[in-house]
């Protein structure tokens, strides 16, 4: 029987990952009016051919190829050419932008919905997913909205410049354009951080309520839930929705983000892109357009129309549909979750097969078993590492993680099974599975006061588990009615946990132990299924079975599939492994330099110095070093076209048309003024002042730089960067088995000089 319950909740659980996966590609030949990624990826292989940093003539040549398809499709485009800033603490970014910007007027339009990308990709990756992957599902989307009726509300399409260093085209529009609308808007916009996955609704704006509603009846296959939206929230990543959100309008991100290895890297190809994932894009982008088009936008938008703000919403997916409720609903159903445990625990302690003090114990148990699994986690990571230290600068994200992903969960299984058979005895099958659901309903009542959109991951699981342990426990004698309340108790933890622990290791990998501590929760919770069984064998102070061989044999997996894993994923030619390598010359000479802790052969070979601080690299880590031939190049032109007590102003350029350039004064300036030739002025001053100010897609006139400081003397450091080592003397080409690292530093010809500004 015990066997039974444990396929039977290992099929829900596999039923409701399948139920989140990418939907399947739809042929080109389909009908018109429906969405295709066969005809999407066909747009990829056509505007992808290598790397398009903004500004660069790959970037030009593919803004104005997308603009013409906009064009052809009937929408009046155009260019929105500005100035963006940006930057986080004392740092500031400012770049010239060229965003495309294209619209299909409605019918009686309440308003517009924006469908936005970006067309700019790293320097060291052609971006076929991150981020021509939704240009081209924005693209197929507005192709099969033209089969069909006319939309109520205005389409915007935008397809934004400048978004990999620093979201710096949406920031331009958002100032120039959304900013001073005085009518509705809702931004949908869509990202990639990786090649493969479903395309996940992983943000929105505060007051979600309706957004939610539209995403689950408008997409075919809505993935995402309320609780990647509260993580988000937490974290310090960014996309282009950011800057709509700090203008205080709504809109929601929806990105793929499976297989993160080829993120910002070469693997970043056409080849590579799962035509699954363009097809889930797709259907979001032209499900909530067609919504969104239709309906009134005001009350989605109350910063534009005045209507009443809305609160956000709980939302997931269950049993093959999306669940949505208000958030006014977060504690009541948390509340639920502990008036059932509070019910299994009495109906537990009027049987007699345990009492309170030992589910306390054993709760406590099951959280030091938390703790034992995390540090499992991170020390299999640990042990990987000593096989491949590499991986402590190119990890924790693999090629073919399926193997140390499965070494954890093994382990984590080896962990809830010790933490079993060391409470089953003397709290008794009973206390053990009520400590687990106890669990998770304190941590659905903490959730509620915290993180409220996610507070349903605990507290349905320990309402459920709660109501099914009462009723097993209840009609003691039963033990078909036992068995099979055990088991309906146990599903939601099934369908929401089980699948959100193996989901975890997308986001974080092994290497933090997150996946581990929720798959030992949810592991415990379901000891539910064993309780109906176990009264019949044992209550408190029997025998302790025979559950030993699980931990044995779950270690021993570990084991050998940390072996497969580490074997697996050893560099070649089709798992490349990230070689992080620059050149920069400065007044003292020149240096190879590179951030890895422990280099590939042909790295090191650059390299003769442990890491130290070096004050003209222009980058946030401490570097290792080593000596170079110096390039015959000039470097970066300043011109000090006025000083005063307190300004300087300063015209920089780069004679060998180096796209960007940096200054870094020698103390911090009160504030900064950067004007690209030909384009509008932006300005930042930070409350600390500002460090470094960094300029991209610098014009070959160069731009004005104008820096406010206190009295007195001022030292600048100034660099300028150009992507690319081929011009480097002693470059040799990396081998099949590395690839240019997914960092910003790398990859980069970096000339510096510092120039003295008397006071």
């Amino acid at each position: 029987m015990r066997l039974l319950a444990v396929l039977a909740l290992l099929l829900v659980s596999a039923a409701t990952w399948l139920d989140g996966r990418a939907p399947h590609p739809v042929p080109a030949d389909a009908d018109p009016g429906v969405f295709s990624a066969d005809r999407a990826m066909r747009t990829v292989d056509d505007l992808v051919d290598g790397p398009r940093p903004g500004g660069s003539p790959a970037a030009v040549a593919t803004r104005d190829a997308i603009a013409a398809r906009l064009s052809a499709a009937g929408l009046t485009t155009r260019l929105h050419s500005s100035t963006g800033v940006g930057g986080a603490g004392s740092r500031m970014a400012a770049a010239p932008v060229d965003n495309v910007v294209a619209t299909l007027p409605g019918t009686d339009p309440t308003g517009a919905v924006v469908l936005s990308a970006h067309y700019d990709s790293v320097a060291s990756g052609p971006g076929a997913a991150d981020d021509m992957a939704s240009v081209a599902a924005i693209l197929e989307a507005v192709r099969a909205l033209r089969e069909g009726p006319p939309l109520r509300n205005d389409l915007v399409v935008l397809v934004t410049d400048a978004e990999e260093v620093g979201l710096l085209g949406m920031q331009a529009w958002v100032r120039d354009e959304l900013g001073p609308s005085a009518r509705p808007a809702v931004t949908v916009n869509l990202e990639a951080r990786g090649v493969s996955g479903p395309s996940l609704m992983f943000r929105t704006s505060p007051g979600n309520a309706g957004l939610a509603r539209v995403f689950a009846d408008a997409v075919p296959h809505p993935t995402g839930d309320s609780s990647l939206v509260e993580a988000f929230r937490l974290l310090p990543n960014d996309t282009d929705l950011t800057r709509v959100l700090d203008a205080g309008r709504p809109g929601v991100d929806v990105a793929f983000v499976e297989q993160p290895v080829q993120y910002h890297t070469a693997g970043d190809a056409p080849g590579n892109l799962s035509a699954a994932s363009v097809q889930g894009h797709g259907e979001a982008a032209l499900g909530l357009a067609r919504a969104l088009g239709d309906q009134d936008l005001a009350p989605l938008d109350p910063a534009a129309s005045g209507a009443a703000p809305q609160g956000d919403a709980t939302y997931f997916r269950f049993a093959g549909t999306t669940v949505v409720y208000p958030s006014s609903l977060v504690w009541p159903v948390a509340a639920l979750g502990a008036v059932a445990v509070v019910a299994a625990v009495l109906v537990a302690r009027r049987r007699g097969v345990t009492t309170v003090p030992r589910v306390l114990g054993a709760a406590v148990l099951l959280l030091v078993a938390v703790v034992a699994a995390v540090s499992a986690s991170v020390g299999l990571w640990r042990a990987l590492l000593a096989v491949h230290p590499s991986w402590a600068d190119t990890g924790p994200f693999l090629h073919r993680p399926v193997p140390v992903q499965a070494a954890a969960v093994a382990l984590a299984v080896a962990v809830t099974a010790l933490w079993w058979l060391a409470v089953r005895r003397w709290a008794g099958a009973a206390g053990a599975a009520t400590a687990g659901v106890l669990v998770l309903a304190v941590l659905g009542l903490v959730t509620a006061g915290t993180v409220p959109g996610a507070s349903y991951l605990f507290a349905w699981p320990a309402a459920a588990a709660g109501a099914g342990l009462s009723i097993s426990l209840a009609v003691r004698g039963r033990p078909v009615v036992a068995t099979a309340a055990a088991i309906l108790g146990a599903v939601p933890a099934a369908a929401l946990l089980v699948p959100l622990g193996w989901d975890l290791f997308v986001l974080s990998g092994v290497s933090d132990g997150v996946p581990a501590a929720v798959l030992v929760l949810t592991a415990a919770a379901l000891t539910v299924v064993l309780v109906p069984e176990g009264m019949q064998r044992a209550t408190v102070g029997g025998p302790p079975g025979r559950v030993w061989p699980v931990p044995v044999a779950a270690a021993l997996a570990a084991v050998v599939l940390a072996g497969v894993g580490a074997t697996v994923n050893a560099p070649s030619a089709e798992r490349p492994q990230a070689s992080h390598l620059s050149f920069l010359q400065d007044d003292e000479g020149a240096h190879w330099v590179s951030n890895q802790t422990a280099p590939a052969a042909w790295t090191a070979r650059y390299l003769d110095t442990p890491a130290r601080e070096v004050p003209a690299w222009p980058g946030p880590d401490e570097v290792r070093t080593g000596p170079a031939q110096p390039l015959a190049v000039p470097g970066p032109r300043v011109e000090v076209l006025s000083r005063t007590a307190d300004r300087a102003v300063l015209r920089v350029t780069s004679p060998r048309g180096a796209p960007g350039i940096t200054l870094r004064p020698d103390r911090a300036v009160t504030s900064a003024t950067v004007t690209p030739a030909g384009r509008p002025a932006v300005s930042a001053a930070p409350t600390d002042g500002l460090t470094e100010i960094r300029l991209h897609a610098v014009p070959a006139a160069g731009a004005v730089v104008e820096l406010v400081t206190r009295p007195g003397p001022l030292g600048v450091a100034v660099a300028d960067l150009s992507p690319g080592l081929a011009g480097v003397p002693d470059f040799v080409p990396r081998p099949p088995e590395l690839r240019a690292a997914p960092d910003r530093t790398g990859d980069q010809v970096v000339l510096a000089m510092r120039v003295e500004l008397s006071g």
